[in-house]
């Protein structure tokens, strides 16, 4: 199963032509989940768990890879799909595997009780569900996307489900994060179909003092765009000077972000705005990707101190101490 996770950076040539892949696994139930690709280090068959005393149920032990203490998750119960079922006993009555993904710079296991396929669909085939759905499942399902059979696929915010598990307090993730009166008169719109990012980037912002547009795909940003470029217009300008910096995600829904740079740069009316891409994805390919499709500046999440030197280069308010252009 490993063999079918390499080249990761190659993958982001999809991203590029507005298409994604996702890993299909099961839970035990009839449900068919996904995870982008992109989001997963590797994948095995379950190794040997040692259990952590007190630890989160959600918690189900910790697994030694090649010398790596890796945290594992029990995606049920993190979904509250039932009672945290032992891991031992899990694996005796399926075929349990772990997938390993990075967040906050750190690895993670989640265990699942079976690993389907890696399928590609293009970004307008991935749907956000309904808001009740949002609701109702507190964000942890953030789009939804239907096989060639009819089935659908609950597409999972990692990063959703990792931060209800271990929180970061606002004064860790926004220390050092200080507002000034020249960014007050600034505005940026961004985009991201994380609500667990959606929250950061909206704190940070507030904290910095900018105005913002929040959206929740690339599909919506590009519309809102689209909505004052004819505004501008209809008042006789010849540009968008209603907002001053972009910052979109990579992985959206309807649009990835790489599209979008690559219709910003197509209209005249928006391509003078600086496009920050956003996103989780690590390794040279996003940032070289992201440099060929226009982007000004590529950044990892979550440092919202990194976000407020950047900001703050591309407003041209002073040196960014990590800017590198993507």
């Amino acid at each position: 199963m490993s063999n079918l996770i390499k080249e990761i950076d190659a993958r982001t040539r999809l991203a590029g032509a507005n298409q994604m892949e996702l890993l299909l696994f099961k839970l035990g139930t009839n449900e068919i989940y996904g995870i982008n690709v992109f989001k997963v280090r590797e994948v095995m068959k379950l190794p040997t768990l040692t259990q952590i005393p007190e630890a989160d149920s959600r918690i189900v032990g910790m697994a030694n890879i090649r010398g790596t203490m890796v945290p594992v998750v029990g995606l049920r119960q993190s979904l509250n799909l039932a009672a945290a079922p032992d891991a031992i006993e899990h694996a005796k009555h399926t075929h349990p595997y772990l997938i390993i993904s990075e967040y906050n710079a750190s690895l993670q296991g989640f265990l699942v009780s079976g690993v389907d396929r890696i399928i590609r669909f293009s970004w307008s085939a991935i749907k956000t569900p309904p808001a009740i759905i949002r609701e109702n499942n507190k964000g942890a399902v953030t789009a939804v996307t239907m096989l060639d059979d009819g089935r659908m696929v609950l597409i999972l915010d990692v990063e959703k489900v990792l931060n209800d598990i271990c929180p970061r307090s606002d004064d860790e993730v926004f220390a050092g994060v200080v507002s000034s009166p020249a960014l007050q008169s600034k505005c940026v719109l961004y985009a991201d179909d994380s609500s667990v990012a959606r929250t950061q980037i909206r704190k940070a912002l507030e904290r910095l003092g900018i105005a913002f547009i929040q959206t929740t795909t690339g599909k919506e940003a590009w519309d809102r765009l689209q909505g004052l470029a004819d505004q501008a217009v209809a008042e006789g300008k010849s540009a968008v000077d209603q907002i001053q910096i972009v910052l979109s995600d990579i992985e959206m829904p309807d649009m990835d972000g790489f599209t979008l740079t690559k219709s910003i740069r197509s209209d005249p009316r928006l391509s003078h705005l600086p496009v920050i891409l956003h996103s989780s994805l690590t390794g040279t390919c996003n940032m070289e990707k992201g440099r060929a499709v226009g982007a000004s500046d590529y950044i990892t999440k979550f440092d919202a101190k990194m976000l407020g030197e950047k900001l703050s280069f591309h407003f041209g308010l002073g040196p960014s101490k990590t800017s590198k252009a993507a």
